[in-house]
């Protein structure tokens, strides 16, 4: 995967969007321009084609006891499932968590208990679990705010606090990161866009849910009415085969990627904590996302990245920072010289 490098920025602006890379440029074009001359031929096995895809999403996320569906987006996907639940169920969600979570399931009119989103967030959910006993956890694996990475065998922990329990995840900020088997996972749903760490740019999202899901009191759905719920209308070819395209490439080097993401983690981790501009809620947590917020309430800090070539995002009070397989060591070394500059 080749990217393009502008040498007079540095792009830590993955949890935003990822950038597309020339190899995907190249097969879009190419597919485009075949569009142009084959016009309605261009669709005629199209039905085969997502079924192959489907496979393939299913031979990378290992899901061998469940489904594979196909949307436009985690929000759009979140909102068509939380739809379709029934009979006024429980949710807890954390606070501060991708707004969408929230959002859907106050429009359905789901009671929803918010959680602590701090320094004790495991503690928070363990004790949000036993004194409210959901129905339901809506959570995103890694916070989009400041890269939280939620434990999945914390996650498992929880369904023995309660049986009951049905976690649909956001893999949004995750997929792509590491590789990551969902029939071993502690959820029952994981929904992810694709134009972050999947690298298939916008359009296109994907749903995995586990066969148990149908038997769920709160569903009444069966595999062929839960598609028509994700799946309606035309397919984007050109979204999907964005997303296979890009599968085939995470496939060859997803180990390598996590092990160079978990190594950067833990270089700006360090770094920040010298500077002193870890907050205590990340301080002391054994593993990090490559997504870091810097506080930063009045926007210089953001103005002053901006001004010396840095790609960034502001989100919540602070400057959020993410690292990709991408980047690289001197980046980082020089994201440290500023940041020093700064203070």
């Amino acid at each position: 995967m080749r990217f393009y490098k502008d040498p007079n920025k540095i792009y830590l602006d993955s949890a935003k969007a990822c950038p597309l890379y020339f190899e995907l440029l190249k097969w879009r074009n190419n597919y485009e321009k075949k569009s142009l001359v084959d016009k309605s031929e261009i669709r005629k096995d199209h039905e085969t084609v997502v079924e192959n895809i489907r496979v393939e999403v299913s031979s990378f996320f290992n899901v061998k006891n469940g489904d594979v569906f196909f949307n436009t987006s985690f929000s759009q996907s979140f909102h068509s499932l939380i739809n379709e639940i029934k009979l006024n169920p429980t949710f807890i969600v954390l606070e501060d968590d991708y707004p969408a979570i929230s959002d859907s399931i106050k429009k359905i009119n789901h009671k929803i208990i918010y959680v602590k989103n701090d320094e004790n967030i495991e503690k928070n959910l363990v004790n949000a679990v036993k004194i409210h006993n959901p129905d339901f956890l809506a959570i995103s694996i890694v916070q989009w705010i400041d890269g939280i990475k939620l434990d999945l065998d914390f996650l498992k922990s929880l369904k023995l606090i309660n049986k009951n329990l049905t976690i649909i995840g956001d893999g949004t900020q995750f997929c792509g990161t590491s590789k990551f088997n969902f029939d071993k996972s502690p959820f029952d749903v994981l929904i992810s866009s694709g134009y972050k760490w999947m690298f298939s740019g916008y359009g296109i999202a994907f749903i995995l849910i586990k066969q148990s899901f149908y038997k769920n009191k709160f569903i009444a759905l069966n595999k062929s009415q839960m598609k028509e719920c994700f799946e309606m209308g035309h397919y984007d070819m050109l979204a999907i085969g964005s997303l296979s395209f890009s599968l085939k490439r995470l496939e060859k080097s997803i180990n390598s990627i996590e092990k160079k993401l978990n190594e950067y983690s833990q270089i700006l981790m360090s770094e920040l904590t010298e500077l002193g501009l870890i907050n205590k809620k990340i301080k002391n947590r054994q593993k990090h996302s490559t997504i870091f917020n810097i506080n930063d309430p009045n926007g210089k800090l953001f103005k002053f990245l901006s001004k010396n070539n840095f790609i960034c995002s502001q989100r919540g009070s602070g400057v959020r920072l993410s690292l990709n397989f991408f980047n690289t060591k001197s980046e980082i070394k020089t994201l440290i010289q500023v940041l020093k500059k700064f203070n």
